[in-house]
């Protein structure tokens, strides 16, 4: 197979040598030549004018056999480029258009929401301050009591840095108070289920209020630290809030009571109970029943003792009922 290679190669070595022999020939003895074959004589102007466009016509109809099909591919392509740029112009307008309405509805949506967490938690902040308490310190607990941990690990800070912790943009401060805000509203959120806002029964009348009052026994100043709700022998005595039970049994001058441990440290008494339903150590929840009410223990007629502690301090129950009175209403 080289073999036939190389003997071509010669070949057209040859015709190249000869053809450009020819060139170099001196046009007189060709055209002399060609005057005896064709007996034809033109001036040497006329010649190479005939020569040059000869020569011209064959390069162009050489260069146009080769090339003008892929100069029409070439423009074929490009006009379907500029299309598709086209195209794509039109749904990056489009797309643009969307991006503006979805940013107006974005805008909108946040306002709205941040209003309405605005209004969350004053509505959430009013109702535990009408109780007593203070949400603040509920809200610190709650964050303390999130589990975590890990090694610690000092923070380094880089000069590049220091200007910018010092002047931080509006904006990020703003981002800030909107995230504090989300986080409060979930640790209240988190908080209220644990705080006792509704009465223990759903029909009852109070016979003695918190706070100083006329003993019912020995007739002497003494000081209440609940209330009195009255209604018929073993009615049922429901959990103001879920919890764990932390007494259940007979304590002193309570008669028979059971005491709830709501977390964050509030706690309810229900006493003079008939019966006890729970014992310690089992969850309940939301009102379900803890007891029925009775008049065991200290006590002149049936009635049940209802106390709230937080932090092991007598608060009001009528606020809590009365906050929850508010929240129920707007509901």
């Amino acid at each position: 197979m080289s073999g036939y290679i190389i003997k071509i190669l010669f070949y057209l070595k040859k015709k190249i040598q000869s053809f450009f022999l020819w060139l170099l020939t001196p046009r007189e003895i060709i055209l002399r030549q060609r005057d005896k074959i064709y007996n034809v004589r033109l001036s040497t102007k006329i010649q190479g004018f005939i020569l040059t466009f000869t020569i011209i016509c064959c390069s162009w109809v050489l260069y146009s056999s080769i090339f003008y099909v892929q100069f029409d591919d070439l423009i074929a392509v490009k006009n379907k480029k500029i299309s598709d740029l086209t195209d794509n112009l039109l749904l990056a307008k489009k797309d643009q258009k969307k991006l503006g309405k979805l940013e107006k509805d974005y805008e909108k949506t946040m306002t709205v929401f941040l209003e309405n967490t605005e209004t969350n938690l004053k509505t959430l902040e009013k109702t535990i301050s009408l109780t007593g308490l203070e949400p603040n310190q509920l809200v610190g607990r709650s964050i303390r009591d999130i589990p975590v941990g890990g090694p610690y690990i000092p923070e380094i800070k880089e000069n590049k840095n220091i200007f910018s912790l010092r002047t931080k943009p509006k904006k990020i401060q703003t981002s800030n108070k909107v995230n504090n805000n989300i986080r409060r509203l979930e640790a209240l959120q988190n908080i209220m289920p644990s705080i006792p806002i509704i009465a223990p029964l759903d029909y009852y009348w109070v016979s003695s209020n918190f706070g100083k009052r006329k003993d019912p026994i020995n007739k002497r100043n003494a000081i209440h630290y609940g209330i009195d709700l009255v209604a018929q022998t073993s009615t049922k005595i429901m959990a103001t809030a879920a919890g764990i039970v932390v007494f259940s049994g007979k304590r002193a001058k309570y008669g028979m009571m059971v005491e709830v441990d709501h977390g964050y440290g509030i706690k309810t008494r229900y006493g003079h109970l008939h019966k006890i339903s729970k014992k310690k150590g089992e969850v309940v929840e939301f009102r379900e029943e803890v007891g029925k009410l009775g008049s065991s223990g200290r006590a002149t007629g049936p009635h049940v003792h209802y106390e709230i502690l937080y932090d092991y301090k007598a608060f009001n129950p009528a606020k809590f009922i009365n906050a929850g009175k508010s929240v129920f209403k707007k509901g």
